[in-house]
């Protein structure tokens, strides 16, 4: 198997998340029903086809945050590692807007991304389910890794929460929505992953 270079395994594994943020996107984000009143009124259709452009827009705006963070740390670790440098998880405190309070769930988590990515770019293979082999070598590892996540991504949920109670209604109900359906499928992945 040829070697591959670091831009190469960057955009696999860019490509990846992405995936998983759509799929995500696809399980929190709900479309809008068609229903026969649409289809008989046409200024119902009309409205019905706003709606319809108006989720998907959120379905972009909600994968384009998702890997906002995600994808500076992915660019940090990739350059860190052909530099031969440590990342620099302090200058994620810039270029958040996370408040103040929630920085410290913010930087431990990139940190966990930032390990995880180092991991993967560190190692082989010719899509990002083999670098995740070749990186965690078994369903246990890799499991501990995303129980790791799971957890350091509630705290950071929570220590978000009470800016977004006061514009978001509902913000618990979606946040566990998110969390529940992030675990679901992290636990499929990882069976898929590693049978």
């Amino acid at each position: 198997m040829p070697v591959m270079r670091m831009s190469e395994k960057k955009d696999l594994i860019l490509q990846y998340e992405e995936l998983q943020a759509q799929i995500l996107a696809g399980r929190v984000i709900f479309k809008p029903p068609l229903t026969a009143w649409y289809i008989l009124m046409p200024l119902i259709f009309i409205y019905y086809f706003y709606r319809l452009q108006k989720y998907s827009q959120s379905r972009k705006d909600f994968v384009h945050n998702y890997m906002l963070s995600r994808r500076r740390a992915l660019e940090e670790v990739a350059d860190a590692v052909e530099t031969h440098r440590p990342p620099d998880i302090d200058s994620f405190r810039e270029f958040t807007t996370v408040p103040a309070e929630a920085t410290p769930q913010y930087i431990a988590w990139i940190r966990v991304l930032v390990d995880h990515y180092t991991d993967l770019l560190r190692c082989d293979g010719t899509c990002c389910e083999d670098l995740i082999r070749s990186a965690y070598d078994g369903r246990g590892n890799y499991l501990l890794f995303l129980n790791r996540l799971n957890r350091i991504e509630h705290k950071l949920n929570r220590a978000l929460t009470p800016g977004l109670e006061v514009d978001i209604p509902d913000v618990m109900e979606t946040i566990t929505l998110m969390e529940t359906q992030v675990e679901q499928m992290r636990r499929a992945e990882a069976e898929r992953i590693f049978p």
